[in-house]
């Protein structure tokens, strides 16, 4: 009841059209981010690809307590299909490089500096909040706040909203 109930708050935010930001059943919005290497990502990159963003910085202390549970989602649902895209919201990516490599993180990290991308697209009511996006680029949910990403029953959820293949 709590996997799906968690899952079930962010079906009740309004739509794009009423509230300004992106929900339920829009489609997510185009971007052109820099990664923490430098290379650069766009929309187009993932396009028919099932994806869970997560919009985080090293400020916000329940984004930096879920990333290790984050890579374990990565890590367990990756093979099936998923890509976790992390955007940081930093202004010094320095940050989050440094915390990323202390944590071995895997997964993609962009970087949005002072929100230049993701003030505007979406305009996250919160950190951490994460985003699971269907391979027709439309969004299955919305989450604020974080979530035990680890949690197989979680795991079990998002494999299940993004369709991923058996594994």
């Amino acid at each position: 009841m709590s996997v799906i109930s968690g899952f079930g708050l962010a079906s009740c935010r309004q739509s794009q059209s009423k509230s300004g930001r992106p929900g339920r059943d829009d489609h997510f919005p185009e971007f052109s981010l820099a990664a923490l290497d430098q290379s650069r990502h766009s929309s187009q990159d993932y396009m028919g690809r099932p994806l869970l963003f997560n919009l985080w910085a090293t400020w916000c202390a329940p984004c930096r307590n879920e990333m290790a549970d984050l890579e374990t989602l990565h890590r367990a649902l990756a093979p099936r299909g998923m890509v976790l895209i992390a955007i940081s919201i930093d202004q010094d990516i320095q940050l989050a490089r440094e915390f990323t490599r202390r944590q071995g993180l895997t997964f993609t990290v962009l970087s949005d500096p002072g929100q230049r991308w993701a003030g505007s697209a979406l305009k996250a009511p919160g950190l951490p909040t994460s985003y699971l996006v269907g391979a027709d680029f439309v969004i299955k949910d919305v989450m604020v706040g974080p979530r035990a990403w680890a949690d197989s029953n979680i795991q079990a959820a998002v494999a299940a909203q993004l369709a991923l293949r058996e594994g």
